[in-house]
């Protein structure tokens, strides 16, 4: 404010006046002073901001955005009567901002004087003649920061289902929020249980460059819409991905005149509402983590280190930065990209040099900024960055404990499993042993607690381990239990392709489900399921699930209990707390549940045993056997046993981790099953065995078998199918054909006939017979699948006609017929293409079919991807093919 000048003059004239004695009218008593006009400002509003965003425009993000270090206020006035004045003085809100001298009888003009803060005033203006002056009425006068200084905080719309809950001290509960939420979820930043959660992020901040991951999102429309932000800024400088979402729309809790709009605008609203809320913009995400590969060059992160400071000081009610590089050492979405060799150190050097940029805006701006990154969990992804080293530099490290398992193959397990599911062996979940394809297994299976504990060996302190809650589910169809290892399990039975569903059941994206989809359509009201779904409970991985064994529908997600388990085991190892991906598919069980796991709120999280048990066991007839399990028991209680025998057999230590038995002497070779329950007091675990009591046939030997070939032939039709079997000694065979509800059979003996009626939908049945010599018996099994008509998917007729597109099955395989054909076999090729599945199976190579980028097949005993079209080539040969 000018104030000392104007004073001085006024002073200097007062004394001059005095001096001059009988030159100048002394006023009388009972005279007045004339008063001086009252201005009236200019109608115009008085708008301004520090970042100018063009509301109404398209462009990059620099012709959309302009950044400043001040404003000019502009206060235009005119005095319609009286002697006019030859000073003013600016006030805001009744605060004097700014005052100078006027030319003696000024009636009109405009006041100009730069400004530094924001805020949202009534701005008023007094004109003076002397020292009196006449002040003009009020006027707004609004000045934008991104601080959100100009703005009233937050009116908040939440889901009344989010509870309140106390301020945990030094805990993290944070949350994702995406910038496409406005769009079809209808959900904006006025809609986030803010006061539940202390950190906040946004997702996601892009990376200028190569980002070719891009174009597999709507079509190439997201891609193009970054080459279009892009276009006046360096590679590696960072923008907004989405203008019209982050400042140009109007949304609830922002004027439609005020200069900034948009998430961004609300965002700097809810700071005034929770001004300890940290709000972390997230740079990168699956398909916008291409460019970080480019980090390997230290020219790259320098440009993108100054280019992040720069986006800091333009949106400053951001806290600081979150890096979400999927993945250092490569397995993102791009499979072409990654070197586990450089980019481990890569990732610590930007830590540090982020740091030490955020260091000086510290210094800068008196704030303080936090330094995060979401990390993938598996071992593949640690094993690749000393995490360590990176986290002297970090506040936080946020672990993504999701997306273990999910439809880009039809494996199933639990996609974000606390510990190993009950499906999954010793060796499985250790990594120990070997594979199904007889390799080394490389590490232990994904899973949270496997997550920490590598974090943890790699002395990662664990104040800055925070870990993840999946606010969605992950799914598959075709998950039936005629094809599960254990019909009450279906972790044990294989997906054929991504869970299905529309928008209104909260699927967004094949595979993908919000928990509050999950919970309207298929728990229910009352938790027990509904719409042919049951509710599952992993007990041994603390993971639910959701199952409709008639539609093959199985959703692996966190639900409330194994939420309140994470927070449990947060607490238990002394980590930072928890965060969910993502906000807006949450009802507020999830985040409800995080408060009470982390505040331990009582609930009886009681872990059940852990017990192991081999399948088999083999005794000859009249011996004994010893047979141990092993059970232990997370929360330490004490265990006891209790062993289920059949009476045939002489048995001690019921009651005991070891039994011993004495075998009978059956009339042949038998198998019995023995049961194991074992108790902490609070659950009980039950495992089987079984038993093979060996009987010396003297020398007789079991019949031999040929396998039986898989079948696939169409609803309302039948199949023949002969079994071959011989035997050394040549016994008389017996055949006895075992059938699952929904086959029918005809004939009896070596070959039968095996019928079927009509499905709803493509029907796997297992189908065995038993061969027996009188003595010995051998089984052998075979699948049967049933093609639903409806879904277009029938077993080749060589009497039919086929044209172009129609597909059809084939001794198991599809095809798809490329012209108009009849009478010729699929398998011969011709007019005849093989339909290559989804995911899952990988098929061998074929010389005489062609493949697309991103195929895969089988060769030699390798597996192999296809980098572009090709056809004849051999992989492990061709440049073409990529060995996976």
């Amino acid at each position: 404010m000018k104030k000392g000048r104007v004073t001085l003059n006024r002073l200097s004239r007062e004394v001059t006046t005095a001096l001059a004695g009988g030159a100048v009218a002394l006023l009388s008593a009972g005279q007045a002073m004339a008063a001086p006009s009252t201005p009236s400002l200019d109608w115009q509003p008085q708008n301004y901001s520090f970042v100018e965003v063009v509301l109404d425009g398209t462009g990059s993000y620099k012709q959309l955005v302009t950044a400043k270090t001040q404003v000019d206020i502009q206060i235009k006035w005119n005095a319609w009567s009286g002697s006019g004045g030859d000073g003013y003085k600016v006030y805001f809100d009744d605060m004097l901002v700014h005052e100078g001298s006027l030319p003696a009888g000024s009636k009109s003009g405009t006041i100009e004087f730069p400004y530094h803060d924001s805020g949202r005033h009534t701005l008023t203006m007094a004109l003076c003649e002397g020292t009196d002056c006449a002040r003009s009425a009020g006027k707004d006068i609004v000045i934008a920061d991104t601080d959100g200084g100009h703005l009233a905080p937050l009116v908040m719309d939440i889901d009344p289902n989010n509870n309140t809950y106390p301020k945990q001290a030094d805990t993290v509960i944070g949350a994702y929020f995406v910038e496409w939420g406005i769009y079809g979820r209808d959900f904006d930043v006025t809609n986030i249980p803010v006061d539940n959660l202390s950190h906040l992020l946004y997702g996601f901040i892009p990376i200028c460059g190569p980002n070719e991951s891009l174009k597999e999102v709507e079509n190439g429309n997201s891609w193009r819409a970054l080459q279009t932000a892009c276009g006046d800024s360096q590679d590696y400088e960072v923008v907004i991905h989405d203008p019209w979402a982050a400042v140009q729309k109007t949304l609830p809790g922002i004027s439609n005149t005020d200069p900034i709009r948009g998430t961004y605008a609300q965002l700097m609203a809810l700071k005034q509402r929770n001004p300890d809320l940290k709000i972390l913009p997230s740079v990168g995400g699956w398909t916008l983590s291409d460019p970080f590969y480019g980090f390997t060059e230290k020219a790259n992160r320098d440009t993108f280190v100054a280019s992040m400071k720069q986006f800091l000081q333009t949106w400053k009610f951001y806290d600081g930065v979150d890096i979400d590089w999927e993945f250092p050492g490569g397995d993102g979405a791009n499979p072409n990209l990654g070197n586990p060799a450089t980019d481990g150190a890569a990732y610590v050097a930007l830590m540090q040099e982020l740091r030490a940029m955020l260091d000086e805006l510290e210094l800068e701006t008196g704030r303080s900024y936090e330094l995060t990154s979401a990390i993938g969990s598996g071992y593949d992804k640690i094993e690749d960055v000393d995490y360590a080293a990176a986290a002297q530099y970090m506040d936080y490290i946020f672990a993504m404990t999701y997306d273990f398992y999910g439809g880009w193959n039809n494996v199933t397990g639990h996609q974000t499993g606390v510990y190993c599911g009950s499906h999954l062996s010793t060796d499985e979940c250790n990594g120990t042993g070997v594979d199904d394809n007889g390799e080394p297994r490389k590490g232990p299976a994904y899973t949270m607690d496997n997550a920490a504990r590598l974090l943890l060996a790699q002395n990662v302190p664990p104040g800055k381990i925070v870990l993840g809650t999946a606010m969605y589910g992950r799914g598959w169809e075709g998950v039936y239990p005629a094809n599960a290892g254990d019909i009450d399990n279906p972790m044990t039975a294989p997906g054929n392709g991504k869970l299905t569903g529309s928008n209104a059941q909260g699927v967004w994206e094949p595979g993908v489900i919000d928990y509050k989809g999950i919970k309207a359509n298929m728990i229910g009201a009352n938790g027990t399921g509904i719409n042919g779904f049951e509710v599952g409970y992993d007990e041994q991985a603390q993971a639910a699930y959701v199952w409709n064994r008639s539609s093959g529908k199985l959703i692996t997600y966190d639900n409330p209990r194994s939420v309140k388990v994470k927070g449990q085991y947060v607490r238990q190892h002394n980590f930072a707390g928890l965060f969910g991906w993502e906000i807006d598919a949450d009802n507020g069980d999830i985040l409800n549940a995080m408060h009470e796991g982390l505040a331990g709120d009582g609930t009886d999280l009681n872990n059940k045993p852990e017990v192991s048990l081999p399948a088999n066991f083999s005794v000859n007839a009249g011996e004994t056997l010893v047979i141990p399990v092993t059970a232990t028991d997370r929360d330490n209680d004490p265990l006891t046993y209790q062993w289920l025998v059949d009476p045939v057999f002489n048995v001690t230590g019921e009651n005991s981790a070891t039994l011993t038995l004495t075998a009978p002497v059956p009339v042949q070779t038998k198998d019995y099953v023995i049961t194991v329950v074992v108790s902490d007091g609070k659950a009980a675990v039950s495992r089987d065995a079984v038993v093979t009591v060996v009987v010396d046939t003297g020398g007789n030997t079991a019949p031999e078998v040929a396998p039986i070939a898989d079948v696939t032939i169409d609803e309302n039709t039948a199949v023949d199918v002969s079994v071959t079997a011989t035997d050394a000694q040549g016994d008389a065979l017996s055949y006895h054909w075992n059938l699952p509800v929904g086959v029918a059979i005809t004939g009896s003996g070596a070959s039968v006939s095996l019928s079927v009626g009509e499905v709803d939908a493509d029907t796997d049945y297992q189908v065995s017979v038993d061969v027996s010599d009188g003595q010995l018996t051998t089984r052998s099994s075979f699948t049967i699948t049933v093609k639903n008509k409806d879904s277009g998917n029938t077993t080749w007729l060589a009497g039919e006609t086929y044209v172009a597109g129609d597909t059809v099955f084939y001794e198991g395989i599809e095809y798809r017929a490329k012209w108009w054909t009849r009478g010729e076999r699929p398998d011969l090729g011709g007019p005849w293409e093989v339909v290559e599945p989804d995911g899952g199976q990988i098929r061998p190579w074929r010389a005489d079919l062609a493949y697309n980028g991103g195929d895969k097949v089988s060769h030699n005993n390798a597996n192999y991807q296809a980098g572009w079209w090709t056809k004849g080539e051999e992989p492990g040969t061709a440049n073409v093919w990529r060995k996976l």
